[in-house]
């Protein structure tokens, strides 16, 4: 075994981007699909704003659903040359294939809802297997404390510049072309069918799909009372409670952010410039927020940025009453900064309670376990959509006036408030935090003594 596949081994950085750039296809589909679409179907191919609010609900209602069943069925079915690669090859056809037909509607037709839900259902299954199969890889590629964290920080950047990219591709093909809204969606429709399967053969020829313990081409027990003794865990309930608070929290400023940059700080049109500073900042705090981690443990160093993301929503405040439109825009991205670091940190975490999970009851739940996180997290961004819409319809906020004065207190409090309670919780969740370096060290330990000691024929 070479060095650079061993398990106590540092994934060499051309292996580490070849498998971060299976992350802008999954941008690709997350970011059009809940920002681009709904107003195309429901306006210009002729749905209307109920039918297309209800085909979406059921799409992510189905979304929620299935990321612990894809998350089973990773890890109970293996091929027999790796865990994670047959499960991407999957879902290469789901995603190319209805993307054809979903990103481009027919110009001027009437949609059908039926069909639209279809492919909706179809997409959203091969995004799930995609995400969960490669978060799971990544767990099974750096066994390392401080290795998880970089690959993940990496795998966090690389997400920040994928939104980025996908953002500014529509102003890019109209410096050559007329775009429409067909045009816009359409663009990042063949984006997503080129970029899959080229970042797809990118990362099967140059990382290897390997893990500490052997596999297994029959099916690991993934039964449910095995499922149910895997989630007895407190400290895996901690983690996905930390994500959950974070979701609402990123969730509740994402869905009020137009509203105060229009209404608050006079941005009319120059909102989505403000937006990409924002992320730009994240790509430039995440390496911060990995030396924390690596000089102190993951969750201090998530807690000093939970701590940070609350003191930047409380300072925004009077700049957001009294401050200068140039220093809302500061502000953004000082808070920006903050942004990426629960995203890497908490499945650096997560990947350390695989193995945990692995050292208990001797099966790699990786795929389950990165599912079920896939789950809380969009729980938290349901709930922040339904919390930050609710206040604003208690205060009487008109989203058609976001200036209006006698609003102006309450937006400002949605936008701030939730945030900080959340991003205080978080910060609580993260205090004594048990699987530190020296237990995931020992947990590492016991897996590869275990893994010494399995017969070759099951290699």
């Amino acid at each position: 075994m070479s060095e650079d596949t061993k398990p106590s081994g540092r994934l060499p950085l051309f292996r580490l981007l070849a498998y971060c750039s299976l992350t802008f296809p999954i941008v690709a589909v997350g970011l059009p699909v809940t920002t681009y679409l709904p107003p195309l179907y429901a306006s210009q191919a002729g749905l209307g704003l109920a039918a297309v609010g209800i085909v979406f609900m059921i799409a992510r209602v189905w979304d929620v659903i299935s990321d612990p069943i894809v998350g089973i069925v990773v890890d109970r079915y293996q091929w027999r040359h790796g865990r994670r690669k047959a499960w991407i090859a999957v879902s290469i056809p789901m995603m190319c294939i209805t993307a054809f037909f979903l990103f481009m509607p027919e110009r001027g037709g009437q949609a059908s809802a039926g069909f639209l839900l279809l492919q909706l259902l179809i997409i959203y299954t091969g995004w799930t297997f995609l995400q969960t199969a490669h978060q799971a890889w990544g767990a099974d590629l750096a066994p390392g404390y401080d290795d998880r964290s970089r690959l993940f920080g990496a795998r966090e950047i690389v997400n920040a510049c994928g939104t980025i990219f996908i953002l500014a591709l529509p102003a890019l093909v109209g410096m050559r072309f007329e775009v429409d809204a067909y045009t816009e969606v359409s663009v990042m429709g063949w984006f997503l069918i080129l970029a899959l399967p080229a970042a797809v053969v990118l990362a099967f020829v140059f990382v290897p799909d390997k893990t500490i313990s052997p596999v297994k081409v029959e099916r690991q027990e993934m039964s449910l009372k095995e499922i149910a003794a895997s989630l007895k865990n407190s400290t895996l309930w901690r983690v996905l409670l930390i994500e959950i608070a974070t979701g609402v929290g990123v969730g509740v400023t994402a869905a009020t952010f137009l509203f105060v940059a229009r209404g608050i700080a006079g941005f009319e049109n120059g909102a989505s410039t403000v937006l990409l500073v924002f992320f730009v900042a994240s790509i430039i705090g995440i390496p911060l927020w990995l030396w924390f981690s690596k000089r102190l443990e993951k969750h201090t160093a998530l807690m000093i940025a939970c701590l940070y993301s609350l003191t930047g929503n409380i300072v925004i405040i009077p700049v957001l009453l009294f401050g200068p439109t140039w220093l809302f825009v500061a502000m953004i991205a000082v808070m920006g900064i903050g942004f990426g670091a629960p995203q890497a940190l908490l499945r650096s975490m997560m990947a350390d309670q695989v193995d945990r999970e692995d050292v208990r009851s001797g099966v790699n739940k990786a795929g389950f376990y990165f599912a079920f996180m896939s789950t809380a997290y969009k729980i938290g961004q349901a709930l922040a959509i339904g919390i930050s819409f609710l206040l604003l319809a208690l205060i009487g906020f008109n989203p058609e006036e976001p200036g209006d004065p006698s609003h102006r207190i309450g937006l400002i409090m949605v936008f701030t408030l939730a945030p900080i309670l959340v991003f205080a919780l978080c910060a609580f969740l993260c205090r004594n935090y048990p699987l530190t370096r020296q237990a995931h060290r020992e947990d590492r330990e016991l897996l590869e003594a275990r893994a010494s000691v399995v017969p070759s024929s099951d290699a």
